[in-house]
């Protein structure tokens, strides 16, 4: 039993420091945009760093929806992984040593076991949500693009 719990709090020791160093290089990442945005001119701050984010050829219409779609990607990772870990401890907790909602005491092997696998579950579709809500931005961005386009051969006078 010791073998088993001891090599459980090794492979969530091992979770956590990875998790610690995805935060990290995402504080990085967010450190570098702060002082690229400080170092910039103050008219051309927010919408030349968005413009530089859009990979697109025609300059961008709408300056915030590409940071929208990062954030969407960020919160989407993180909610799969602080709800994966967090189900997970909630499930142990409840396998050692109970817990009280109410005036009721929740505790059972089962009951922990449901509680992972539920939690896992909504955890993953919390993130395919986060991820489909930010892919479905890019679609009208790109209907729109292309309904622009069209609209511009379908108009233009031939020569």
């Amino acid at each position: 039993m010791k073998v088993v719990i001891f090599s459980l709090l090794r492979k969530l020791f091992s979770i956590f420091r990875k998790l610690f160093s995805m935060f990290r290089k995402l504080f990085s990442m967010f450190h570098k945009l702060i002082r690229k945005l400080w170092l910039l001119p103050p008219c051309k701050k927010l919408d030349y760093v968005l413009q530089k984010a859009w990979k697109g050829n025609k300059p961008l219409e709408y300056h915030f929806l590409p940071y929208v779609t990062s954030v969407l990607r960020v919160l989407g990772w993180a909610v799969l992984v602080v709800g994966v870990i967090a189900s997970i401890v909630l499930g142990l907790e409840i396998v050692k040593s109970g817990l009280m909602v109410g005036k009721t005491e929740l505790i059972g092997v089962g009951l922990g076991v449901s509680v992972i696998v539920l939690g896992i579950i909504g955890s993953f579709l919390a993130w395919l949500f986060l991820l489909v809500n930010r892919e479905l931005i890019y679609l009208f961005i790109h209907v729109k693009e292309n309904t622009g386009n069209t609209t511009e051969r379908i108009t233009k006078e031939p020569d």
